[in-house]
């Protein structure tokens, strides 16, 4: 609160919020993981108008999904390791940029200095975050974040702060067509959440023989896919857009991924999803999904890393036979109840 010591004060359950802006620009799966929380602050404030900030990666897919009123994409230094002062004097141009729509209400949930100094510049009457690494120097409510919970429930805890409850206007809305793909999803924004490629494509080859099996094409899978081709394997295989892959999940039996944005996405339309994690905790990040299942290592990580989460080593050690059986048992268990 320091920074906001000469500006107004305000009372969130004085002020009539017309216009609420939540920043969420670090990842694609971030910004997958707050959409029920986007939907639930629109329930609570049904005639302001929401604003999504987040990275251009995502744009078009939260348009596409509706997330907000008014989705802005932006690239920020600070996620894209740019450290040049021309390049944070625009993004701080940019911030500045929301002052003329009358910001009542600000929400992040990161609780990283960074957004929290950007979301100041944007001047809003009220804003929320969590101290993380000084938040309470420019939020004007800050709160203490506890680290040990998904990155979901943070979310949730904050908004509940300011009188918002979890609002879901869908049913039932987990699916899995019978007659659709076990689709696999290699991609990963790091190496070292990666599997090897000799990994994926002995799961193809031992899937294949029980299911139609789909390739998830992305721009660092070439070698991958010039592989699963020489080895004549009979694969699907989709290339395109985030919108079109969120219309092509929608269709299929079940996902099988890595800790990355695919995982989520397949979880928030509804899709069984498998999510392979090394010797990061999965109870943080893990995609929201109620017919889920994580598979990870047998051991507890002991190797010499360079990441303080990630682990090449681990991610490696878990074999294709181990997810391809864990996969049967889980997906003849889906279509049992499904």
């Amino acid at each position: 609160m320091f920074f906001n010591f000469f500006r107004k004060k305000y009372d969130i359950q004085l002020i009539d919020v017309k216009t609420i802006l939540v920043t969420e620009y670090h990842r694609i799966g971030d910004v997958i993981i707050i959409a029920p929380i986007l939907r639930s602050i629109k329930f609570h404030f049904p005639n302001a108008k929401i604003i999504l900030i987040c990275n251009k990666s995502v744009k078009e897919l939260a348009e596409y999904l509706k997330l907000a009123d008014k989705i802005i994409g932006v690239s920020v230094p600070w996620t894209n390791w740019g450290w040049s002062f021309l390049e944070w004097y625009k993004i701080r141009n940019v911030a500045k940029g929301f002052r003329s729509l009358g910001i009542d209400l600000a929400i992040d949930f990161k609780g990283d200095i960074r957004n929290s100094w950007f979301l100041w510049n944007t001047h809003p009457k009220v804003s929320f975050g969590y101290d993380t690494t000084g938040g309470e120097y420019f939020y004007t409510n800050t709160f203490v974040m506890d680290q040990n919970v998904h990155q979901y429930k943070r979310a949730l805890k904050l908004i509940k702060k300011f009188g918002c409850r979890f609002s879901s206007d869908k049913k039932s809305r987990y699916h899995s067509t019978k007659d659709g793909c076990v689709v696999l999803h290699p991609g990963a924004s790091d190496s070292a959440r990666s599997w090897p490629d000799s990994h994926w494509i002995e799961l193809a080859r031992l899937l294949s023989t029980k299911f139609k099996v789909s390739i998830v094409i992305t721009n660092d899978l070439s070698n991958l896919i010039q592989k699963l081709k020489v080895e004549g394997l009979e694969l699907q295989y989709f290339e395109g857009s985030l919108v079109s892959f969120c219309d092509y999940i929608n269709n299929q039996k079940c996902l099988i991924a890595l800790d990355s944005m695919a995982g989520h996405l397949a979880s928030y339309i509804g899709i069984p999803v498998i999510s392979l994690f090394g010797s990061q905790d999965p109870s943080l990040t893990k995609p929201k999904n109620k017919f889920g299942k994580v598979i990870k290592p047998k051991k507890i990580c002991n190797h010499d890393r360079d990441h303080w989460r990630l682990c090449k080593l681990c991610i490696e050690s878990i074999s294709p036979r181990v997810v391809y059986e864990k996969a049967m048992e889980h997906i003849l268990h889906i279509e049992s109840i499904l």
